[in-house]
């Protein structure tokens, strides 16, 4: 048994991931908003929505395949990963 004093120490919540089509809506629009029709093409417009739907796949893919272990603990794939993906193209 953990003693009180320690535990008031300590504060546990939790929070539940998006949906998938949350996540998509989420960096779609993000991405829509930075490559518009006005600066960019026709085909470059059209990767962009592939490259959101594409991302998103490989990140699902990672965190289900690549899962920790004792020896490789930094293996934890999360939404700060996906977003720094995003926060990366968003930048160019």
């Amino acid at each position: 048994d953990i003693p009180n004093r320690l535990k008031r120490n300590f504060f546990i919540f939790n929070l539940v991931l998006p949906s998938i089509t949350s996540i998509n809506d989420i960096y779609g629009q993000m991405l829509d908003g930075r490559f518009t029709a006005n600066d960019f093409d026709g085909p470059t417009l059209d990767s962009v929505s592939k490259l959101t739907d594409a991302t998103i796949q490989l990140w699902r893919v990672m965190k289900s395949k690549m899962l920790p272990t004792p020896a490789k603990f930094h293996y934890v794939f999360n939404m700060r990963d996906l977003s720094r993906v995003f926060q990366g193209i968003l930048l160019t």
